[in-house]
């Protein structure tokens, strides 16, 4: 299950990874902006086995369904995803972008050896431990921070150090002033300038590896 967003014209195609609350409408108008940019983007349901995230009528209840799930059935779906993605949007390049718990599955998607993904773009995703990076080697990577999100902005050296480890181009960029889900415009701690420069960023980013 999915919220699908197609470009008339695709540069590319993008999956778009959701936050620990589900396929919620606001990750779905992500994938929107994306394909208003020339982006085909499908935002994956990581609770499809549920259900899909609409069957849950608590956010929190979505929240604990989603960690008690095995992190390699999240690795399994991303790359049914992908595969779909290629399917329609084919020889097209192939992108990734999560946020919170879609950003550290970015980087576990990176550690599982994604050969296909020309860029990843994960907004404040902690890390696995002792990541190696090495298979992914042609993936671009963009990682975004906020200098208020001590538990997660902690790990941007050893994130760093792993993607230096292993070649890949990489630019993690720590947004001053900006909380975690500092991108989430429906959420409290949304940060206006911060969002703007990190899409701004984002979509540079696209255009110099996936169009």
């Amino acid at each position: 299950m999915g919220s699908w967003a197609p470009a008339e014209d695709p540069r590319g195609a993008v999956l778009v990874i959701h936050e620990n609350k589900g396929l919620t409408d606001w990750v779905g108008s992500v994938a929107g902006r994306l394909a208003g940019i020339g982006y085909s983007a499908l935002a994956v349901d990581l609770l499809s086995e549920e259900g899909g995230t609409a069957t849950f009528t608590d956010p929190a209840a979505a929240t604990a369904a989603l960690a008690a799930a095995d992190p390699q059935r999240f690795i399994a779906d991303m790359n049914s995803a992908l595969d779909e993605l290629q399917a329609r949007v084919p020889g097209r390049k192939l992108a990734a972008i999560g946020f919170c718990f879609g950003g550290g599955l970015v980087w576990r998607l990176l550690t599982a050896g994604e050969p296909r993904l020309a860029a990843a773009i994960p907004f404040y995703g902690p890390i696995p431990d002792d990541p190696d990076f090495a298979g992914s080697k042609n993936a671009a990577v963009l990682a975004f921070y906020g200098s208020l999100d001590q538990r997660v902005t902690s790990t941007e050296p050893a994130a760093k150090a792993a993607l230096e480890r292993a070649g890949l181009v990489n630019e993690l960029v720590v947004e001053q002033g900006a909380d975690h889900a500092f991108f989430n415009d429906s959420g409290q701690r949304y940060d206006a300038v911060a969002a703007a420069d990190a899409w701004q960023r984002l979509q540079d980013w696209l255009s110099r590896y996936l169009a």
